[in-house]
């Protein structure tokens, strides 16, 4: 009777401890559903990261002008650059069209030996120009003819270093996982005890 008495007490401390364990599972299980619940859910595609090569930025940008600030999504600049191009094809057809109507009244003025000519420069007429004033005249669209030429090289350059610059800045990493600390520094040697600065990096 007391060997009886006895299991029957085991066999209810066994089913209170399994009861027991089987309660903390289910309200761990709550916990992390509840849990689960409680996180947003991601709103739509998530954007895949941009991969960007600088070299391919160059070589875009140099086959057209604009193509490498479209490649790193530096949208913006495109317009800028194309208003530059704009303005100065503008300034090359103006002093074009000015230049050869100051040169032709020079031809004018030699053919004719006569010591003025009236000439009409753009939309502009001049009754009587010496040759002096047309020799001046012929150089100074000339000269801003050839140096809005020039502007368009540099600003075709330009474009191309800014392509690849920008292209670098956006592949560089600047996380907190890189620091840059400054603090004093003592060296000791033989001769003296030097004080100065120490500059420390840290890579986590």
């Amino acid at each position: 009777m007391k060997y009886l008495l006895y299991f029957v007490l085991f066999l209810g401390l066994t089913q209170s401890a399994f009861a027991q364990k089987v309660d903390s599972l289910e309200i761990a299980k709550v916990g992390v559903d509840s849990l689960v619940k409680t996180i947003p859910a991601p709103k739509g595609k998530l954007k895949k990261p941009l991969n960007i090569v600088p070299r391919y930025a160059t070589y875009k940008s140099l086959a057209l002008p604009g193509l490498g600030q479209a490649y790193i999504r530096q949208y913006w600049t495109i317009p800028i650059i194309y208003a530059g191009f704009g303005g100065l094809a503008y300034a090359i057809h103006w002093n074009q069209i000015r230049y050869k109507d100051a040169i032709g009244g020079w031809q004018t003025l030699l053919n004719e030996k006569a010591t003025t000519v009236p000439v009409q420069i753009g939309n502009t007429y001049y009754p009587a120009l010496t040759e002096n004033q047309l020799r001046q005249a012929t150089a100074q669209y000339r000269r801003q003819r050839d140096l809005s030429i020039i502007g368009c090289v540099v600003l075709y350059a330009f474009q191309l270093v800014e392509a690849n610059v920008s292209a670098h800045l956006k592949t560089f990493d600047n996380t907190d996982d890189i620091s840059l600390k400054f603090k004093p520094g003592v060296r000791t040697d033989y001769a003296s005890t030097p004080i100065g600065i120490t500059a420390v990096y840290t890579f986590k």
